[in-house]
């Protein structure tokens, strides 16, 4: 049986910045300083949340230029009418295994 720890995904969906960072990215994918101006907070905190966001696998980036443009990775935050705990489940089933365990 794979073990699984949908706590650490709540845990990490805990916060109003990583909330909002995730709210922001469901419209499009965006580099820090867009995340910054958009969130208002200052890019430390912003790149700390979504250092915690790819821990968990919810976010992910690719390199444009000079920049890193982070986008969702999940599809928890795609999915529609579904009950929250089973999109956890979901979400932990596939990318949170055993490695994750803390």
């Amino acid at each position: 049986m794979t073990e699984y720890y949908p706590h650490k995904c709540l845990s990490v969906l805990g916060n109003e910045v990583r909330i909002n960072i995730i709210a922001f990215l469901q419209e499009k994918p965006m580099t820090v300083n867009e995340l910054c101006k958009k969130i208002g907070k200052e890019q430390s905190l912003v790149s700390h949340a979504l250092k915690q966001l790819r821990h968990c696998n919810f976010v992910d980036f690719r390199k444009n230029g000079k920049e890193r443009e982070y986008y969702l990775k999940s599809d928890i935050f795609k999915k529609k009418n579904k009950p929250l705990f089973e999109l956890i489940e979901e979400h932990a089933t596939k990318y949170c295994g055993k490695t994750k365990k803390e």
